[in-house]
């Protein structure tokens, strides 16, 4: 089941280390480095995850499916660049923030996302 699940996954994917700061007036920030490119597996936002509720707009949400090992380290304060969709490079590379604790299952970790850049 696991090779089948790293087979299904035709998109690439950097994963963004948040690294603490502090400012010239003690605020507190990150700055993020950039691992190497990975295999992932990238949902688009769909209507069922967001649109408007009542007049209210709701926050469209993405997913990214990643391996048992790559998905293990994740946590909500990385950030996690899309760079390739279905094995094509993107002209621009989409940043999305990690919203929430991945889910693991029996094959890989399921990371919901919420775009930035």
């Amino acid at each position: 089941m696991r090779n089948t699940q790293t087979a299904a996954m035709m998109d690439a994917c950097k994963l963004l280390t948040p690294s603490a700061t502090t400012g010239d007036f003690g605020q507190h920030g990150a700055t993020y480095s950039e691992g190497s490119e990975i295999a992932c597996g990238f949902e688009s936002p769909t209507a069922q995850r967001g649109g408007t509720l009542a007049g209210v707009e709701v926050i469209l949400n993405a997913r990214v499916r990643l391996d048992l090992t790559n998905g293990a380290n994740v946590t909500p304060n990385h950030r996690i660049k899309l760079t390739k969709r279905l094995g094509t490079a993107l002209a621009t590379a989409e940043t999305y923030r990690v919203v929430g604790w991945p889910k693991r299952g029996p094959t890989g970790f399921v990371v919901e996302l919420e775009r930035i850049e």
